[in-house]
């Protein structure tokens, strides 16, 4: 083959892959504009929305919780618009005004308690289908805790954070008294209340309300509420309520947060009258600004017949009458998902709901542990639709006992179960 023939061949194959890659070049840059426009198109025909969030006021720290993760959400998602609504005063009541007025939040703060009125009213969107479609792992959330807001087989809101009850004590005080450990029964409990309970300053502050007895009452194997029935009477209830205000009655070891000059237990443990309080981690930012200096250690609860605490749980739940319903469980999912879990366990001033970041919330908050621990066996505080006649009336039972208006828990119990009439 000559070196002239070749020249022309090299010269012909060039030119043909000039041509192909012209032509390629080309119809790149045709596809490169057709997605270019397609997603200008698709961004100008998405238009924005605005959600509103109804959360109620607790703290700066909790309001700070939201504030960022909003800021995080929207980073994401700058065509949806939020707006929060925080409410000062009544929650409940400004709620259900909105709500009768189809003017609530498209998605808002819902405490356990109360869940079942509304979730019966038909007034919250049952969350299963958007669950499904958006692949939300529901095994990640701890089970009791999504359960407080199951209604009729139907998920009506999922679990922004949970607080249990621990036992916070005072180390100063304890080593004073020589007590190396915090009681891990009610035998040491009521033992080592006796030892501390001098100088002015009580074993334990406990409060006469059944959101903190209550924990004793399961862990002695009873129940206050079974299916849809008040169960306050069973003599497992009676046995542990009388142990709770023995303690303040006959033992004098103990007593409530009024007559030890507080408005609540934090206050009389902040201020060193009591050496031991039954709380939950919204103590620890009280103690921050009341007693900076009061050097304390946490420990899961006093055991009776069992372990159990109590479990305090709010969810995201989801408006019946929002006009922007998948825009809404986005921030929804997102408040309650990983990304968003995040600034709570950062915060520490509630522990996530979710499984997956519990050993995190540990890891960031060691001496807290206490309440991570007690989450496997920790009951939901909520009583179905009885649930503030039952509160209610199960208080009063506790005040008559420590007020000498019963004789004991059997008499205050059985009126209180009678007053119900279930």
């Amino acid at each position: 083959m000559s070196r002239k023939f070749l020249s022309i061949i090299v010269a012909a194959v060039l030119l043909i892959t000039t041509l192909f890659s012209g032509c390629s070049a080309k119809q790149d840059s045709t596809s490169n504009t057709k997605n270019e426009v397609s997603t200008s198109q698709k961004q100008e025909n998405s238009k924005p929305v605005t959600i509103k969030v109804g959360i109620w006021s607790s703290s700066p720290a909790e309001k700070k919780i939201v504030d960022d993760q909003i800021a995080a959400f929207k980073e994401k998602n700058p065509n949806i618009n939020v707006e929060i609504e925080t409410v000062v005063g009544d929650y409940m009541q400004k709620l259900q005004t909105e709500l009768a007025s189809k003017t609530a939040p498209d998605i808002f703060y819902l405490d356990s308690m109360p869940a079942p009125q509304l979730m019966s009213k038909g007034v919250l969107e049952p969350l299963d289908d958007y669950i499904k479609k958006n692949n939300i792992d529901l095994n990640d959330f701890e089970p009791s805790l999504l359960k407080a807001f199951e209604w009729n087989g139907k998920i009506y809101g999922l679990p922004k954070d949970v607080n249990t009850l621990a036992l916070f004590y005072n180390k100063d005080l304890f080593n004073k008294a020589g007590i190396t450990e915090p009681p891990k029964t009610w035998d040491e409990l009521r033992s080592d209340a006796a030892k501390l309970t001098k100088d002015g300053v009580k074993g334990i502050v406990l409060s006469s309300d059944v959101a903190r007895y209550g924990a004793f009452v399961y862990q002695n194997g009873g129940s206050l509420f079974d299916g849809n029935k008040a169960t306050l009477n069973l003599p497992e209830n009676v046995e542990a309520l009388n142990f709770y205000t023995d303690l303040i009655t006959k033992d004098k070891v103990a007593d409530t947060p009024q007559n030890l000059g507080g408005s609540w237990n934090g206050d009389v443990f902040a201020k060193g009258k009591a050496a031991m309080a039954i709380e939950g981690g919204w103590l620890i930012p009280s103690l921050k600004e009341q007693a900076p200096n009061l050097q304390y250690g946490i420990a899961e609860l006093p055991a009776g017949k069992q372990k159990a605490t109590l479990a305090f749980t709010v969810a995201y739940v989801l408006n019946k009458d929002s006009k922007n319903k998948d825009e809404a469980f986005k921030l929804l999912a997102f408040l309650t998902g990983d990304e968003g879990q995040k600034f709570v366990v950062d915060s520490g001033l509630a522990m996530s709901s979710r499984k997956s970041m519990e050993n995190g919330f540990k890891e960031k908050y060691p001496e807290r542990a206490a309440f991570i621990d007690s989450m496997s066996y920790a009951i939901p505080f909520q009583f179905g639709l009885v649930g503030q006649t039952l509160v209610d009336t199960a208080n009063k039972a506790s005040d008559a006992i420590i007020m000498n208006q019963a004789k004991d828990a059997k008499e205050a119990l059985d009126n209180a179960q009678n007053q119900i009439g279930q």
